[in-house]
């Protein structure tokens, strides 16, 4: 699917989104501060918990995997990451992109978006929390050893960095070059599940990103950023070994799903509203909340 044709989803299922937005509470930001960690909880807890005896499953899905993509031939994560390895500080950057600035950025722009964009809030938030829900998905269902733990010659030396290694085809560059953080950090080891790989979440929330920059900021700068930082979260993702690009198209699909979900709903609650409240109809006590205050009809 087209990026271009995720960004019509998506901003269709906003402009769908018709329900009146609440006006920012005093002391709201507590409120959703406190919904927001505790959903990361939850679905940090839930992806740890999913590779729990899966280890052959995923090792034989990369197989499969990367047996599609040669066949559709864009196999070409391991080209990639070889071209730039020896830029130690490009792979540093790529690391730091890739383990912090993911996060903060994501974080950063719910923050502005509850801040100065607070009627877009809430469907955005919605957005968001649906897409990594539906990641959760990909993740019971299809365990996937990323690139840094396949095996692709088992019995053929490889020329690595590092002289000749058997059974590695590609480096684990946030071990070997680190970033702010290292897999085998204790709380990384807690949280992270080394099978999370497909869907790519972080393709996805970055291309939630390029929307909320493109369709809501304000200058030029700040749009044409938005729509270079997908390019660069896919680099990361390649180059520091942790996702194929099928994980890519995987965040894609997840995100125009949840785009999809959220309009349907939208368009459901609206009919339903407009059926217990159908025209020339007033003074009805519907139960339902349409933002609109009716009088009895005079006759």
């Amino acid at each position: 699917m087209e990026s271009s044709s995720v960004g019509a989803v998506v901003a269709d299922s906003v402009t769908t989104d018709r329900t009146p937005q609440p006006h920012r509470a005093h002391r709201g930001w507590v409120r959703e501060t406190a919904l927001v960690i505790a959903f990361y909880y939850v679905y940090q807890s839930i992806r740890s918990l999913a590779d729990r005896g899966v280890t052959n499953r995923a090792y034989s899905n990369a197989r499969h995997l990367v047996g599609w993509e040669k066949s559709l031939r864009i196999f070409h994560e391991q080209a990639t990451q070889a071209a730039v390895l020896a830029a130690h500080w490009f792979i540093k950057l790529m690391n730091i992109v890739y383990g912090t600035l993911h996060f903060v950025i994501t974080a950063g722009l719910l923050v502005w978006l509850y801040r100065r964009r607070h009627d877009a809030y809430r469907h955005m938030r919605n957005l968001l929390g649906l897409t990594t829900m539906l990641a959760l998905i990909g993740y019971w269902a299809f365990p996937l050893a990323p690139p840094r733990l396949y095996k692709c010659n088992d019995d053929i030396p490889v020329l690595g960095p590092d002289g000749f290694s058997i059974g590695k085809c590609f480096v684990d560059t946030l071990d070997t070059v680190g970033g702010l953080w290292s897999y085998h950090s204790p709380v990384a080891k807690a949280v992270a599940n080394q099978y999370a790989a497909m869907p790519s979440l972080h393709f996805a929330w970055s291309l939630w990103c390029c929307f909320v920059m493109y369709h809501y900021g304000a200058h030029r700068v700040t749009r044409i950023a938005g729509a270079l930082y997908p390019v660069l979260t896919l680099g990361a993702i390649v180059v520091t070994g942790n996702h194929y690009f099928l994980d890519a198209l995987g965040g894609v699909i997840i995100l125009a799903a949840a785009a999809g979900l959220l309009r349907w709903r939208s368009s459901r609650l609206r009919h339903r509203a407009t059926g217990a409240n159908p025209a020339g109809v007033t003074g009805v006590d519907t139960g339902i909340n349409t933002g609109v205050d009716t009088m009895p009809a005079v006759q």
